[in-house]
């Protein structure tokens, strides 16, 4: 495990809004020129369960169908989900380790049971964990926060609550920690191109402020200067 990069668990319950505190926190480093690496999962909900889950790849915003309730035959089956073929490779895929000179942020959504088991992502985050890598964010369900931490040996974990947690605050100490990865690329003469904008899928309005350029009255988040040029 990298002794230099935090790992940031966002955590909380089924149903607590994990992703979408992700997806906020992710939001406000859009227009700083994070790149981005991993997969987004947004859960879906029928009859007021959870019924299955969509696999966003943050690198270049394409979707695929990872899991549902409903029976088939070609899936491989964990816990009542059926997870699709070609989810399972769509996933792999975005989280194949990343060439630390041209990421900045790995992101995985979410790592629970069934990577526990040795399924869905376990080999990919087993390899990620034993690699130079840039910071990273999983989302990790509460009750299963200190199993995952021992599993992967992560000795520099930043657990962020989303009960008590700020999505602004967050935002920032993530900056900060791709702000310190790059200038750590930067001394091993790696040069970090800017990343074009708009790789995340449904970007709220907010985004659009903070790539334009904002007021000198907004939040520090939106007013720090994270690109390359300093």
């Amino acid at each position: 495990m990298s002794q230099e990069t935090p790992v940031f668990i966002i955590t909380g319950e089924q149903g607590q809004c994990k992703t979408t505190f992700l997806h906020q926190v992710l939001g406000l480093t859009v227009g700083l020129h994070v790149r981005v690496r991993g997969v987004l999962a947004p859960g879906h909900v029928r009859d007021g369960r959870r019924s299955g889950f969509t696999l966003v790849d943050l690198a270049t915003g394409e979707h695929e169908e990872l899991s549902s309730i409903d029976p088939d035959p070609r899936c491989e089956v964990h816990g009542r989900f059926y997870f699709r073929p070609e989810g399972l490779a769509f996933g792999r895929r975005a989280l194949a380790p990343p060439d630390p000179r041209e990421t900045d942020l790995v992101v995985i959504d979410e790592v629970g049971r069934f990577e526990l088991e040795g399924a869905v992502w376990a080999r990919q985050i087993d390899r990620l964990v034993t690699l130079p890598h840039p910071p990273m964010i999983w989302t990790v369900r509460r009750r299963l926060l200190d199993t995952v931490i021992q599993c992967w040996e992560i000795r520099n974990p930043v657990v962020v609550d989303v009960r008590t947690a700020s999505v602004m605050a967050t935002a920032g100490d993530v900056m900060d920690a791709v702000w310190e990865w790059r200038e750590a690329q930067t001394a091993s003469t790696v040069l970090v191109p800017p990343l074009p904008r708009g790789r995340i899928a449904g970007d709220p309005p907010l985004l659009a402020d903070a790539a334009a350029g904002v007021s000198p009255g907004a939040p520090a988040i939106l007013r720090r200067r994270y690109c390359p040029e300093g």
